[in-house]
């Protein structure tokens, strides 16, 4: 059984940004540090972006939080393959799909600066994982508001090999994911086999304004527990989005995986789509729709009432999060509740059908 991690994350370093297009090098990012006895805590450190101060999650890796996760700096970068790979042995998994950690919040507000650090972010990530041996593939990022630049992209990353899909949230810069500009991205995905991948984070500037009241005494990089925070609330809302967009009927080679947000949402959502006459939602689970689910999740009830066929999982690492699993296979087997059957759809069939790259 090959354990296939569908979400693992790298933490961006300085070398994410040698592949800027000519003519972007002076808007390249560059980290600034705070000290360490501020509000700002361990994560000390942030990158400065098209003028502004971004700092989401534990990027860039100077800050004192990069020393805390039990992964040395170049595992976190990916500059160190070979450790990032060692890692995965000791985890038990065999292969991963890494998603960039930067774009947990907007970028650049300009769209073709974001464009060039989509560019730079990809052939990094490209350069690396073709250092593996068919371990690691990443999560592409393009620049939504820019469909021409994005389809342009796609292509580019799909000749250079090692993406497995494409990342995006749930309100990218305040559009939903059933905007009709989108198509022309989704019908290239579908054409070049590469799922939708709609993961925590937000990009969306009007929902992170209306978040910045909320008290931060926990996560003092930005708020995180709140209404319009970038989890459940906004990914669910993107997936209904793409389900209500024609999309899936449009493209019939398109698919969609949802991650970091657990499964225990999926029968309610399911049943609703059910309603609003989306007859086909049972025939795209496990065939066209995925979902990753956390080992703590109610399983047993997700199960009985949708089946096995469309549910993976993920690791989460290096990020010292509530998502973050280090040994998948063993947390599974050890609930006590899967069947040997289930746990090997998990962990290896179904991250297989989701992600054609991996096959």
């Amino acid at each position: 059984m090959a354990v296939i991690d569908c979400d693992a994350h790298v933490e961006e370093g300085l070398e994410t940004w040698d592949y800027l297009p000519p003519g972007f090098e002076r808007q390249r990012p560059f980290p600034v540090q705070f000290p360490d006895d501020t509000v700002f805590g361990a994560h000390n450190a942030a990158w400065v972006i098209d003028y502004k101060i971004r700092l989401y999650g534990g990027t860039p890796t100077i800050m004192k939080r990069a020393l805390q996760k039990g992964a040395d700096i170049g595992v976190q970068e990916l500059t160190d393959i070979e450790g990032r790979i060692a890692a995965m042995a000791e985890a038990g998994i065999d292969k991963q799909v890494v998603f960039p950690t930067i774009w947990q919040g907007p970028v650049a507000e300009n769209p073709e600066l974001e464009a060039a650090l989509a560019s730079s972010w990809n052939t990094f990530m490209a350069t690396q994982c073709a250092k593996s041996d068919g371990r690691l593939f990443f999560a592409a990022v393009v620049p939504y508001r820019r469909p021409d630049l994005a389809v342009a992209e796609l292509r580019r990353v799909k000749e250079r090999g090692g993406a497995a899909g494409i990342y995006t949230h749930g309100i990218p810069w305040d559009m939903p994911l059933s905007n009709p500009a989108f198509m022309p991205i989704y019908e290239e995905a579908a054409r070049l086999g590469l799922p939708i991948l709609i993961h925590t984070g937000s990009t969306s500037p009007t929902l992170r304004h209306m978040a910045e009241p909320y008290p931060r005494p926990d996560r003092q990089q930005f708020p995180q527990t709140n209404p319009y925070s970038g989890g459940l609330n906004q990914v669910i809302y993107g997936f209904w989005q793409l389900m209500d967009s024609g999309a899936m009927d449009r493209f019939p080679d398109l698919r969609v995986v949802i991650l970091e947000i657990g499964c225990d949402w999926t029968p309610w959502i399911v049943k609703g789509l059910r309603e609003r006459k989306h007859t086909r939602i049972d025939d795209w689970l496990g065939d066209r729709i995925f979902v990753s689910c956390a080992v703590g999740d109610d399983l047993s009830y997700v199960v009985d009432r949708l089946g096995d066929d469309f549910l993976v999982t993920a690791s989460d690492f290096p990020h010292g999060d509530a998502f973050r699993e280090d040994h998948l296979a063993e947390e599974l087997d050890r609930r006590g509740d899967l069947s040997a059957a289930t746990i090997d759809k998990i962990l290896t069939v179904n991250p297989q059908r989701a992600f054609t790259a991996l096959r």
